[in-house]
């Protein structure tokens, strides 16, 4: 695997992208008006499991990859990053996403759902060989992909530009359009 270049103009793209999604409603975007949804943000790790299952469970997701396998939500110590373990079939370990939730709930940057869909795209693309940089061309457009079905295209392209403008090169991953992710999510 090659060295991964891109992660923190991946990570500073997806912070934009972020802040426009915490408080929602309409931009002006290059002349033209978006209206983009608020993040959902989860209070607890059953409710971040609810919507990992959900979203893998979109017909799209299992068309693209039909042999995806099921991934874990724990609880991460610490405040500073969220991360995502591929199973190790050796060690009958298991796929699993770490999230940290400790502190009060406005200050838990990690219990939103582009922080979720990262994590998610890691653990499509590990399906997928041969391996690139984790937050290579094909990483993007997997996450791209993930937050145009969960979030919607509006929000996918916001992100789009935030990559163009980093110079983040992309590989088109087709997914296809999905009604969204509907899964119970408590706040």
């Amino acid at each position: 695997m090659s060295r991964d270049q891109h992660r923190s103009a991946v990570y500073a793209a997806e912070d934009q992208l972020g802040r426009l999604l915490a408080r929602g409603g309409t931009v002006d975007f290059y002349g033209s008006t978006l209206t983009l949804p608020v993040e959902r943000r989860f209070a607890d790790i059953a409710s971040v499991q609810r919507y990992v299952d959900a979203v893998l469970a979109l017909s799209t997701v299992r068309e693209r990859w039909p042999r995806v396998a099921p991934v874990r939500v724990r609880e991460r110590s610490g405040l500073s990053r969220a991360h995502y373990e591929p199973a190790v079939p050796e060690r009958r370990s298991t796929a699993t996403i770490a999230i940290p939730l400790a502190g009060p709930v406005e200050a838990r940057w990690a219990a939103r759902e582009t922080v979720v869909l990262h994590e998610i795209a890691h653990h499509l693309v590990a399906q997928d060989l041969p391996p690139e940089p984790l937050h290579g061309p094909t990483f993007c457009g997997v996450l791209l992909s993930l937050i145009a079905t969960a979030i919607g295209p509006e929000a996918a392209l916001a992100l789009r530009a935030a990559f163009d403008g980093a110079g983040i090169r992309v590989t088109e991953v087709a997914v296809g359009p999905d009604a969204g992710v509907e899964v119970e999510v408590s706040s």
